[in-house]
Order: C-alpha cells, then sequence, then structure tokens
C-alpha cells in the first residue's frame, strides 16, 4: 500500500481503524515514504479546517501517532502543529495555544527555528482570539526576522500581514499600513506565482484603508483581490465572499445600501453553499446595519435575534455575540424599544469588557451615547460621545468621528449651544464629504438647517435644507424599489421643514418641488430612468432562489385561503380539508406572515440581481414636475391641483395650463379632514350591508342624505378653496397627499352636483407621472391598437360573483373579442397575453391588506396575483388596465407619500392608465357602468370623458328609475381613472 492509498483509506475509517491501519503499515515505510505520508496527513488535516473539522482533528492525531511510532521528533512536533491549527479554527483557542508551544519547544531541539516560526502563525491567531496581542506582535516580529534571515520570504511576507492584522484590531491604522505593505513588498521581491498572497495581503490592507475613511482606495484593492481570487474558481469562491463582504461593508458605511445587500446576499449564499455557518452568521450580522439605516427595523430586529442565538452557544468569540446584541440594539431604538435596547448594549459592553476588546467597545459606547440623545439623557449622552470622540481622533477612526461629532452637534443643539452646535456639525459635515458618507452627510446639512432657522438666518437654512434632500435623493437614486420607500420612512420631518420654510418665505414653486420629490417616486424615477428590476428568463438568479419563491408563494396562498376563508369547501377533498380545519386562524396569520416575508426577501435579491452594477451609479434625481414643464403639459381647460398635509393644515398648490403654481392655505383642516373620513368609511360600510337587504330604499333613505352631507364638508375644505379656478375646468386631474389618496374627489358634491357632473376628473399619485402615462398613452394610440388585442377575463370566485362573469361577458361582446372564464382565467393566461394587448380588464374577486399591502391580490383560477409579484408583467402596449374587483385602488402610504398597492405595480410594468375600485362594488351596478364605459371608449371618447359619461349617464338613470337611492356613491363612484386621460382609439 502506497503513502496515498493509505490516506484514501484513512478517509472512510473511524479514527480507532485507522490508528489500527497506521500501526500495521507505517513500520513498513521507508523514509522517504514516510515523509510522503506525512506531507498528505497535514495537507488534508489543513485541508479539513473549513469543510470538516473533526476529520481535521482526528489526521492531527494520526500524526502525533506516526511521531510515536517512528520515535520522529519532527513527525510528532508536525502532529501537535496540526492539532493546535484544528482546535483554533473551531475557536477553541485556549486549548490550541500548549500544542502551539509544545510543537514550538520540539522544533527548537532539533534546532529548526524556521519550523518554530512556522507554528507563530497559529500562535498568534489564537492569541488574538484571547485578545493577548502583546504576547502575539512579540512573536511576529521574531519569527519575522527568523524568516527574513533564512530567505523565506513568503513566510516573511505571510506573519506581516498577521501582524498588520492585530495592529488594525487595536485601532493602530498607521503600524497596520506600514506592515501591509511590507508584506506588499516582500511578495513582489519574491517573484512569480505570490498572487495569492499578494491578494490577501491587499484586501487585508484596504480594511485598514477603509476604517481610515479612505474608501475608494480600499475598494480598488478589494476588486483587485476579488478577481484574483475569481480566477481560481471553486478553489478560492470563500476568499471572494470574503471580498464581496468587505466591499459590502463600505456601500453600507457609505450609504449604498441596495449595493450592500446585493454583496451581502451573494457572499452569504455562497457561505450557506459550502456549509461554513459561522460566516453565513457573520454575514446576516453586518445585513442588519444596512437594514436599520433602511428603516425595516422589524427585519433587522429578527436577523439580529437569530445571530445573536447562534453566537450564544459559542463562548469563545464573545465578541460577535457583542456585535449581534449592538445589532439587536440598533433595531430595538427603532421600534421604541429604550429599554430592552440599553439592556442589550449593557451585555455587549459587558462581554467586550471582559474580553479586552477596546474598539468594539468604543462603538457600543457611541451607540448608548445615541440611546441616550434619544431618550433625552442629554449629559449622559454627552459623556459618551466627548468619551468615543477623543479615542476615534486618536485612532484616526474618520468616519466613526464624523459620527460622535455630529452627535455631539445635536446635543450642543439640545442644550441651546447654537454656535457650538453649527462648528460641530460643520466639521462632522466636512469629514462626511471628505469620506463620501451619503447617509451622515444629509443629516448633516439638516441639522445645520434646523439651526440656521433658529437664528433667523432663513436663507442660510434653506439652502441647508436644499442640500440635505440633495443628499437624501443621492441615497435614494442607488436604492431598489421599496429600500426607497423604507428608507423615507422617518425623513418627513425634513420635507415638512424646508416645504413650510420654502412658503414663509413666498417660494411656492419651491414648495411645490419639494412636496413632489416627497412623493411617489418609486415607480416615477424607475420609469424616467428606464430601470428594468423585473425577472426574465436568461436572469442570472440561482435556482436555489427560484425553488424558494415557488414553495414560498405556495406556502403562503394555502395559510392565506384559511386566514381569509377563499377557499370553497365544496370543491375540496376530505383530506384538504382536514387540513385546513387542523389549523387555528392565530397559527395560519403567523405562517403566512412569515412566507411574506420570505417573499419580499426573494424578490428583493432578484430585483437586486436584476439592477446589477445599474445601482452602483448615481443617477440624476431630477422629478421632471416642476411647476412651468407641469403647465406646457395641460391642455387649455385642465387644471391640475396637489396636495400636502401637515399636522395641522391643509395646503393646495393648483397648475393651470396659463400660469404657474400658486398657493391656497386651509388652517386647521387636517383633523377635519381625519374625522369626516372616519364617518365616510362608517357610510360606505353601512351602504354595502345595505346593498344585500331586501328592503334597500329603506334602508338607503337616512344613509344618502348623510352622504351627501359628509360630501358636501369635504367639497368645502378640498375643493371650494379653489372653486374660482375650478369654476372654468373642464378635466381636473388630482395628484392627493396621504390620507387624501382614499378620497373620491369625483363624488364631492357643491351642494348641487357631483363634481364628476362638472367636469372629468382622474388622479396622479404624483404628478411627475402625468408626462410618462401621457407618452405610454399617446405611443399606444399612435400605433392604432384594435380592441380586438383585449384581454377580457372574469371569474365567479365559486359562484359568489357571478354579475362578474356577466360583466366580462358583456365587455367581450362589445369589445368583439372572446373572454377567459373561471378556471381558464389563469395568471399564465395573463403571462402570456397581457404583453400584446390595448385593454386588460379582470372582473374578479379582490383583497386590500392593510396589514401588508404588497399582498394585497386579485383571486385569479390557479392564483392569486399579489401586488408585490405584478411588477413583473409586461404591459408596454396596455393603454387601459381595468380592475373590477373589490378594493384594488386602494392602498397604503410609505416613505413620505408613497402609495403602495396594485396600482404602483401595474404602472410600472407599463399601463397607461389604470381603473381601479376604492371600495367593495355593487355587482350589478358595476357591469351597467362598464357598459357605458366602454360603450363612449368605441366611440373616440377619451378615458376620463369616457368614465365621466358613464357615471353620469348611471346617476341621470338612477334619478328617472324606481331606484333613486342609486344616486349614492357606493353604487357608482368605487371607479376612479388614474394615469394618462386621453383617448383610446381612433
Amino acid at each position: 500500500m502506497t503513502p496515498q492509498d493509505l490516506v484514501t483509506a484513512l478517509l472512510d475509517m473511524h479514527e480507532e481503524q485507522g490508528r489500527q491501519l497506521l500501526q500495521a503499515h507505517v513500520p513498513l515505510f521507508s523514509d522517504a515514504a514516510l515523509d510522503r505520508l506525512m506531507y498528505t496527513l497535514k495537507n488534508e488535516a489543513d485541508r479539513s479546517w473549513n469543510t470538516n473539522v473533526d476529520r481535521s482533528l482526528t489526521f492531527s492525531g494520526y500524526l502525533l501517532l506516526i511521531g510515536d511510532l517512528t520515535k520522529n521528533t519532527y513527525y510528532h512536533a508536525l502532529g501537535l502543529m496540526a492539532r493546535g491549527d484544528a482546535l483554533r479554527r473551531i475557536n477553541r483557542f485556549e486549548e490550541s495555544l500548549p500544542f502551539f508551544d509544545a510543537a514550538g519547544d520540539e522544533f527548537l531541539q532539533l534546532e529548526d527555528e524556521v519550523s518554530w516560526a512556522r507554528t507563530r502563525f497559529g500562535r498568534i491567531n489564537a492569541c488574538l482570539g484571547l485578545n493577548r496581542t502583546t504576547e502575539a506582535l512579540q512573536d511576529a516580529e521574531r519569527a519575522h526576522e527568523i524568516f527574513k534571515r533564512h530567505g523565506k520570504l513568503l513566510r516573511a511576507g505571510q506573519i506581516d500581514v498577521n501582524a498588520a492584522i492585530i495592529h488594525f484590531e487595536l485601532g493602530q491604522y498607521e503600524q497596520a499600513l506600514h506592515l501591509f505593505d511590507r508584506a506588499l513588498e516582500t511578495y513582489t521581491a519574491y517573484g512569480e506565482g505570490v498572487d495569492l498572497y499578494l491578494a490577501r495581503a491587499q484586501g487585508n490592507k484596504a480594511l485598514t484603508l477603509a476604517a481610515q475613511g479612505k474608501f475608494r482606495e480600499a475598494v480598488k484593492l478589494h476588486e483587485a483581490a476579488r478577481r484574483t481570487f475569481a480566477r481560481y474558481g471553486e478553489a478560492e469562491e470563500i476568499s471572494v465572499a470574503r471580498e464581496e463582504l468587505n466591499m459590502a461593508d463600505i456601500n453600507a458605511t457609505q450609504g449604498h445600501y441596495s449595493e450592500a445587500l446585493l454583496l451581502y446576499n451573494q457572499c452569504r449564499e455562497r457561505f450557506v453553499q459550502h456549509g461554513i455557518d459561522f460566516a453565513a452568521n457573520e454575514v446576516a450580522q453586518q445585513m442588519c446595519s444596512c437594514l436599520v439605516r433602511l428603516n425595516r427595523a422589524q427585519e433587522a430586529y429578527d436577523l439580529a435575534v437569530e445571530t445573536v442565538e447562534y453566537f450564544r452557544v459559542d463562548r469563545a468569540q464573545r465578541h460577535y455575540l457583542a456585535r449581534s446584541l449592538m445589532q439587536q440594539a440598533a433595531a430595538a431604538i427603532l421600534l421604541d424599544d429604550l429599554r430592552g435596547s440599553e439592556a442589550m448594549l449593557r451585555e455587549a459592553s459587558s462581554l467586550l469588557e471582559e474580553g479586552g476588546y477596546s474598539k468594539l467597545a468604543t462603538l457600543a459606547r457611541l451607540q448608548r451615547a445615541e440611546l441616550y440623545f434619544a431618550d433625552q439623557q442629554i449629559d449622559a449622552s454627552a459623556r459618551e460621545a466627548e468619551y468615543v470622540a477623543d479615542i476615534f481622533a486618536e485612532q484616526e477612526d474618520l468616519p466613526r468621528l464624523a459620527q460622535a461629532i455630529l452627535l455631539q452637534g445635536r446635543i450642543a443643539a439640545a442644550r441651546d449651544a447654537v454656535p457650538l452646535a453649527q462648528d460641530l456639525c460643520a466639521q462632522a459635515l466636512y469629514l462626511a464629504q471628505e469620506q463620501e458618507l451619503l447617509d451622515l452627510k444629509y443629516r448633516c446639512f439638516d441639522v445645520l438647517g434646523q439651526l440656521a432657522e433658529r437664528c433667523g438666518q432663513l436663507q442660510e437654512a434653506g439652502a441647508y435644507y436644499e442640500q440635505a434632500i440633495e443628499g437624501i435623493e443621492e441615497v435614494q437614486s442607488r436604492l431598489i424599489l421599496d429600500a426607497r420607500t423604507s428608507f423615507l420612512e422617518n425623513k418627513g420631518d425634513l420635507y415638512h421643514r424646508a416645504i413650510i420654510l420654502a412658503l414663509r418665505r413666498a417660494e411656492v414653486e419651491k414648495a411645490f418641488g419639494y412636496v413632489e420629490k416627497a412623493k411617489s417616486r418609486v415607480v416615477g424615477d424607475y420609469l424616467r430612468h428606464n430601470l428594468d428590476i423585473r425577472l426574465h428568463p436568461d436572469d442570472r438568479v440561482s435556482e436555489d432562489i427560484l425553488d424558494a419563491l415557488v414553495t414560498a408563494r405556495e406556502e403562503q396562498a394555502w395559510f392565506s385561503s384559511i386566514v381569509y376563508h377563499t377557499e370553497d369547501e365544496a370543491n375540496l377533498s376530505d383530506t384538504a380539508i382536514m387540513r385546513i380545519r387542523s389549523v387555528d386562524p392565530t397559527t395560519a396569520r403567523q405562517e403566512m406572515q412569515k412566507r411574506e416575508r420570505r417573499i419580499e426577501q426573494l424578490f428583493e435579491q432578484i430585483q437586486l440581481r436584476s439592477a446589477g452594477s445599474s445601482i452602483a451609479r448615481p443617477r440624476s434625481n431630477e422629478t421632471n414636475s416642476q411647476a412651468p414643464e407641469l403647465s406646457t403639459q395641460l391642455e387649455p381647460r385642465a387644471l391640475l391641483i396637489e396636495y400636502y398635509l401637515t399636522d395641522q393644515d391643509l395646503y393646495i398648490f393648483p397648475i393651470t395650463a396659463q400660469g404657474g403654481v400658486t398657493l391656497r392655505t386651509v388652517p386647521g383642516a387636517v383633523a377635519k379632514l381625519e374625522r369626516l373620513y372616519s364617518l365616510w368609511r362608517t357610510n360606505l360600510d353601512l351602504s354595502g350591508r345595505a346593498a344585500n337587504t331586501a328592503e334597500q330604499a329603506t334602508a338607503f333613505l337616512g344613509l344618502q342624505e348623510n352622504s351627501l352631507g359628509l360630501l358636501k364638508r369635504f367639497y368645502d375644505l378640498l375643493l371650494q378653496p379653489i372653486e374660482d379656478l375650478l369654476r372654468p375646468a373642464r378635466h381636473l386631474i388630482v395628484v392627493p397627499y396621504g390620507l387624501l389618496h382614499y378620497f373620491p374627489f369625483h363624488c364631492l358634491h357643491n351642494g348641487q352636483q357631483f363634481m364628476i357632473e362638472h367636469c372629468e376628473i382622474s388622479y396622479l399619485p404624483a404628478a411627475a407621472l402625468l408626462d410618462i402615462c401621457r407618452k405610454r398613452g399617446r405611443a399606444n394610440y399612435a400605433h392604432s391598437l384594435s380592441p380586438q388585442h383585449a384581454l377580457i377575463m372574469g371569474l365567479s370566485d365559486g359562484g359568489r360573483l357571478d354579475y362578474a362573469l356577466q360583466e366580462a361577458e358583456m365587455v367581450s361582446r362589445q369589445l368583439g373579442v372572446a373572454c377567459a372564464l373561471d378556471e381558464d382565467a389563469t395568471a399564465e393566461l395573463l403571462w402570456q397575453r397581457a404583453p400584446l394587448s390595448s385593454i386588460v380588464h379582470i372582473a374578479a374577486h379582490g383583497l386590500f391588506r392593510l396589514d401588508a399591502p404588497n399582498f394585497s391580490h386579485i383571486q385569479l383560477a390557479d392564483r392569486q396575483l399579489s401586488s408585490i409579484e405584478v411588477f413583473n408583467l409586461d404591459l408596454s402596449h396596455c393603454s387601459l388596465l381595468v380592475l373590477s374587483a373589490c378594493e384594488t385602488g386602494r392602498a397604503v402610504v410609505g416613505g413620505v407619500d408613497e402609495v403602495i398597492g396594485l396600482g404602483r405595480g401595474f404602472l410600472y410594468a407599463g399601463a397607461a392608465s389604470l381603473l381601479p375600485t376604492l371600495w367593495k362594488v355593487d355587482d350589478a351596478s358595476s357591469a351597467e357602468l362598464m357598459q357605458l364605459f366602454y360603450q363612449a371608449l368605441l366611440h373616440g371618447v377619451p378615458k376620463a370623458a369616457a368614465l365621466a359619461y358613464a357615471q353620469r349617464m348611471f346617476l341621470a338613470r338612477a334619478r328617472a328609475s324606481s331606484q333613486p337611492y342609486h344616486i349614492h356613491p357606493y353604487f357608482w363612484a368605487a371607479f376612479h381613472l388614474i394615469g394618462d386621460a386621453g383617448p383610446l382609439l381612433r
């Protein structure tokens, strides 16, 4: 048996069997064969560090056994060193040190100081894990001298890298850089075959540069290292992942959050595939800070809890547990759990101080200073902030120093020391600009603006606020989709200050621009910059992600059917019924929400990969909705009105084709609007019940009178202030804000008539979408798309919505096309036919999810079509999309004023116009309205005018019929037009 055969046999044996095999064969081997055997075993022990630690420990035991059997001190010393390395790799640092020391002593007995120096690699690493840094640095210096003296340049370079890492961990960055540079020079002097050594040194040097805020230099080195590792394929895949993790950390620090998440997900996936759980949890830990900055507090908290639970098991790496507790504490502050956050930071600090991790302990104190400030413990916050600022200055940790100085500025402002606060914030701003810290930069400008405003320096304050908003725009330009919305969640106060100050200074146009910047930016920005985040067949998305998405969708739909009782048990097998009844609704809701969070995470990964390098490039955030430009886009008798709400007051910005933007203010209107909306929703809910009774006429008597009174009061607050501009208008374009997105402006009543009887009305989530939607509509109109390309779908929801089928059949007859009913109306059909359809009409059951608007959905035959999936549709030739289903127009307002619901997804997918519903529609009335609407469309009437015609005709018929109570808006006003108001057909 050859040495290689023996090692191969040992791989498949238990340790005791292996020892017996070695005892039988080792005495038979020549010296040369024994050398080969030792070399092969040592390589296998080292190779198994990351993949099979038990094997590494076992093989180190085999090396020791061979040393004993042959009475060869060198072999025995190799075994001791291998055992120390195996223990070190599983973080059993204290246990590993005696093996390194014993190995070193045996090598010195042989007068082999080079091999003694080799034992220092593992010993230095173990000392670092135990925070015995002075000891480690002494070992490193002696080993370096030995390697240089014996001409072992590679080893000399490696030991310098290890020593540099210790200096880095101690915050001694200049000493670290000196040693990294010495190592790079040594490797270069060695000659060829050193590219991997160079790459590792470059990657580690980059970490030190990043700590000093020299991010551009750091990224260049990380990218160079990653390219080198990538050339070696699978053998260096873990090294590639490490470089991606380091680049992700830099991106997160600089405020490039989507790019950071892309890299975090990539390297975490690699670690999971290789079974390196420790590193995967390390990545999850780092992701938390990114999620906190994006205001995804609950997601960050849950992820931090996972890593805390993982690192609690490993008592040798307490500083990793401390890091996780710090991340959990940061998320807890966002969740308003200040006491919980304080307890987490206290535990983290205790762990770090016990272990002597001074650098991390300083970060924990900075976090504690932020916590004290949030809790209004100003003096305690000031003490901590001063302490950490001094340390960061000494270490030249400029990014952290900038953060600490800004906090000191905010503390000074809280103490009314305005000049000091201004000076500190200016220092922090300088550092933030030098290091390109986008997130910190806009926060500095915001505080400086507030301070200038307190001093009555309004012009300077306005300039600071403008720069702060530009900073937010710069961060947003690098974010994808919902990350933009969540990022804006806590930015409303800044926009409010900028808007109100602009109005104080009579800069109405500027105030209007700020309102637009705060509104539905996600779809507008994506469409304006032609960013495609849809999943395409040739996308390089791993099969694991797609498989996980399919599974999560199926499970979410199943639990959703239990929560919302959407399964018709008459159509189910006995087994299926038993399965459903075995899960209680509370458990089903919890499981459904887990799957929904998973689906959102998977879609985010897909979108990040689809967006690719585009998220790394800053883009212009010009909104294309400045008032003069909007005026040129309006028809002569069109009036665009955009609203803005503060805590108390209502601001109305009307724009006409004849002039720029003006302002009307309604003081104290917000509380009245909130009260009226609550009463209006109650009236609608009661109307829905009344519509399902036998005595409708009697039931609607009081409701109808009440609704007219409410709608008149709405009118007085929202439209009466602009009545002079409204009177000549023939087309009203409403751009709501906040609560007003839920208001049906077209059925407001002026005491004589509904608004739809005065003029055509359409809606936009933001004025920036006016030009985009109009261009889409005109492009489709110019192509003379035939109504025969329409896709009509109707689902009765198990017989509960008979009128949905009748409506679909009626519309298909009008358009002269076939319709897909019930089991034929599938999501698969929609995906196939939608790209070529000029009209898409879906009459089906819909569900609005206030708790999770991304999972508001329309029920199709094969599955639910949720908001989060709609983005993947191709509606590039769709001029009109009708959603004749319950509450398909309702949405949640996130960010500052981002409308999140089905409509947003359909606009992104390419539709020029949407016709959804604001409340649960009456089926018979819906069918009648649709008949009138399409009748007008087919005669070339523009979409807004066609809807106005249909609603006016419905009202006229109701007034002349035996059912005059049908003039109640419940029956006719749920439909509202969003987007392009122009003609559909020639």
